[in-house]
């Protein structure tokens, strides 16, 4: 990398983690929905099954319970405050994890991007 510049590096870098961070929440995303998804929605969303459809709306949903096991005002706003205590905390850990991970990913991504839009 003689001949890279530091900005260089630093956007190549970002990118490459933010893409990599996303396939790897595709992974995740895929393995929660044929593992927890179904058992979530029955016990959050009283058995409606919207989530586990497809991938597209399981990704959605995934990222909609990371929300609501991280924040108590969002579990009150989608008003499953006292259903998530049903829940064990292996599988909310779970569903952070995957919150967390596509979150970082799209923010390495992002920025990567505006650092080569605005620097390069």
């Amino acid at each position: 990398m003689d001949g890279l510049s530091s900005t260089s590096v630093v956007i190549m870098s970002l990118t490459t983690v933010g893409i990599l961070g996303i396939f790897t929440w595709v992974v995740v995303v895929i393995y929660l929905k044929l593992k927890w998804l179904k058992y979530l929605e029955d016990v959050l969303d009283e058995g409606v099954r919207y989530y586990s459809l497809n991938i597209f709306l399981a990704g959605q949903g995934i990222l909609q319970y990371g929300t609501v096991f991280l924040s108590t005002f969002h579990a009150e706003r989608y008003k499953m405050l006292k259903k998530r205590d049903k829940v064990s905390k292996g599988i909310q850990r779970l569903f952070v994890f995957a919150f967390s991970l596509f979150m970082l990913s799209t923010l390495c991504l992002f920025l990567g991007m505006a650092i080569h839009q605005f620097y390069v």
